[in-house]
Formats: C-alpha cells, sequence, structure tokens
C-alpha cells in the first residue's frame, strides 16, 4: 500500500504505534498526544478509508498488518484502542521480534458475545455499524458524549474534541467501516494468547458495557504473561475521561519495559 500515509509526533528516542477503534481517526488521541511526546516518537495510525488514509481502499486484518510491518519502525510499542487493540494483538503474535511491548485499552481478543464469554451482541453490533454508516458525525457525537457519562467537567474536553475529529468534516469511507465490522464480528484471537511473551498490558474501564470488566480477569487465565488494571468510574474511552491516570498507567508500563 505505497500511499499509506501517518503523522509522527514527539521527541522521544522509543517509537510508539497507536492504532484507533472502529471508525475513528486518531485525532481521537489528541489530549494524551501532548502528553505523551515528551517521552515517545508518536507515530499516528489511520486505518485504510478513515482519515489521512480515507482513499485508500479498506483491507482486512492481515493485509493491515502487512502494510504496518513494511511501514513501522522495529522495536516499537504498539497501542491499540477497542480494535485497534485486536489488530496490535495480532501484529504481536505475527511478528513478536519487531515488537517491544503491548498495550490493549478497552479492547478484547474476543468481542462478540459467546458461550461463557461477555461481549457484545450481534444485534447491537450491526445497529451501531447502521448508524454509523448512515448518520456518522451524530454517532460517533452521541458515543462520545455517553463515555463520559455526562459528567460536566468533561463536557469542554469534549467540545475540543469532536472540533478535531470532524474539522475536516470527511465521513469515514464507508467500506472502512464495513471491513472494521467483519473484523470485531469474526477474529477471535483468544486460543493464541498464551504465545504473546512481550511485556503486555491491558487497561480497562469499570463501567465499559462493551469490553465488560469481566473480560480482565477472562484473560487473566489465558494470558498469564500479561497484566491488566481496571480504571474505576471509566468507560470505553479511559484516555479522554481519565486522561491523567490514563498515562500514569502507560509511564509506569513504559519504565518496566
Amino acid at each position: 500500500m505505497k500511499k499509506f500515509k501517518w503523522e509522527i509526533k514527539g521527541n522521544g528516542n522509543i517509537n510508539l504505534v497507536i492504532l484507533n477503534g472502529w471508525g475513528f481517526n486518531s485525532e481521537i488521541w489528541f489530549f494524551i498526544i501532548k502528553k505523551l511526546c515528551p517521552y515517545f516518537k508518536l507515530h499516528l495510525i489511520d486505518l485504510p478509508g478513515i482519515g489521512r488514509n480515507k482513499k485508500l481502499i479498506p483491507t482486512n486484518i492481515q493485509q493491515i498488518i502487512e502494510v504496518l510491518n513494511f511501514c513501522m519502525p522495529n522495536n516499537s510499542i504498539y497501542l491499540g484502542w477497542s480494535l485497534g487493540g485486536l489488530i496490535a494483538t495480532n501484529f504481536a503474535l505475527l511478528y513478536p521480534n519487531k515488537i517491544l511491548g503491548l498495550i490493549n485499552v478497552a479492547s478484547s481478543p474476543c468481542f462478540i458475545k459467546k458461550k461463557n464469554w461477555p461481549g457484545i451482541e450481534k444485534k447491537k453490533l450491526y445497529c451501531f455499524y447502521r448508524d454509523l454508516v448512515q448518520k456518522n458525525h451524530d454517532t460517533i457525537n452521541n458515543f462520545l458524549f455517553s463515555q463520559i457519562f455526562q459528567e460536566k467537567k468533561h463536557l469542554k474536553d469534549l467540545n475540543v474534541l469532536t472540533n478535531k475529529l470532524f474539522q475536516s468534516h470527511e465521513k469515514p469511507n464507508q467500506h472502512a467501516i464495513k471491513k472494521g465490522l467483519e473484523m470485531l464480528l469474526t477474529v477471535d484471537l483468544r486460543s493464541q494468547l498464551p504465545m504473546i511473551r512481550m511485556p503486555f498490558l491491558r487497561i480497562y474501564g469499570s463501567l465499559d458495557t462493551l469490553v465488560p470488566k469481566k473480560i480482565s480477569n477472562l484473560t487473566n487465565v489465558i494470558s498469564n504473561n500479561s497484566s491488566s488494571v481496571i480504571i474505576n468510574q471509566a468507560g470505553h474511552i479511559p484516555f479522554i475521561s481519565h486522561k491523567e491516570e490514563f498515562c500514569s498507567i502507560l509511564l509506569e508500563f513504559f519504565r518496566k519495559i
């Protein structure tokens, strides 16, 4: 994918590759970027069909991983939020020698609800997909607002963030939204998690309904080489509602690496 674009920010010596959730561009990280720039060289990724890569043809998870393998520097730490965590985890499984550490934020090795596994009901996922396609800006606005639980102290930040997210006035490519849906519906990495040997941190929100905190304990059993943190009173976007605590958790993990 020759025309794949990404943004690099920061003055640090450690490469941190950051992957977004379903239907979001990299501006979702606006607030923590400023906090992490002194420590890292941030590689901010928009998936094909979204943001600065809107004109690229969306692809499946294997092709996205190959693009990252070709474009991203070796010896990087991968940080993925939601769907981005699924992609980052798959990358770590395929290219373990190219990654220093793995961080999943509000993510799951299997997003769909199954027997003895909490997750999202397929019907709800299809409804969200429909809304993302038909009324993208309103859907993202409502989703972000719901995740700060209407706390007034976050409203100013939310207004700043939505302006950043929508400043190009371009919706994601509809095919990209569909590809994201397919990944969430079909990818299940639970059986492969024991193969991950590099430092692996998982961050959850205690009020997250998309990736319930129960997944933390279940994944601890599967992946005994990883560690997990649950941020109290946070939902699916803890890096917006709990910026300071979130960045402190990251920096502590980086110090251990």
